[in-house]
């Protein structure tokens, strides 16, 4: 009967756990959607995979219409070897200190931002993507 008991209380133990690890990720996911500041990440390959609210307010695209797309329809032609920069950057898993430049709306105004761009790392610690 020890040993039944023991992993009971294993399996409770593995599901409070998750069930944290559940609420952190849905608080993270709070704080992004609702925050004033644009966040956009994309994955290594430029491809955008979340758009919160204050990006769809500042660059004119909805989430749906910006998820799955590459992030250079944000890119300004002249600028699109900050992108290459930054991807070489974020592959070491350096984060981009913040910086002042333009980027476009989907009317094709151009719009004068600062960005930070940090890697988003998966479970065991290679980069996956990066948040800007």
């Amino acid at each position: 009967e020890a040993g039944n008991i023991i992993g009971a209380i294993n399996t409770l133990l593995d599901l409070r756990t998750q069930t944290l690890g559940d609420e952190a990720r849905m608080r993270l996911a709070a704080i992004v959607a609702s925050s004033m500041d644009a966040i956009v990440s994309k994955d290594m390959n430029g491809i955008i995979t979340s758009w919160n609210d204050a990006a769809e307010r500042l660059f004119g695209y909805t989430s749906a219409e910006a998820i799955g797309r590459p992030v250079t329809i944000l890119i300004p032609p002249d600028r699109l070897d900050e992108e290459v920069s930054i991807i070489s950057r974020i592959r070491a898993g350096e984060r981009v200190p913040s910086y002042e430049t333009m980027r476009l709306r989907k009317d094709g105004t151009l719009v004068s931002v600062s960005l930070t761009v940090s890697p988003i790392r998966d479970a065991i610690g290679r980069v996956v993507g990066a948040s800007k």
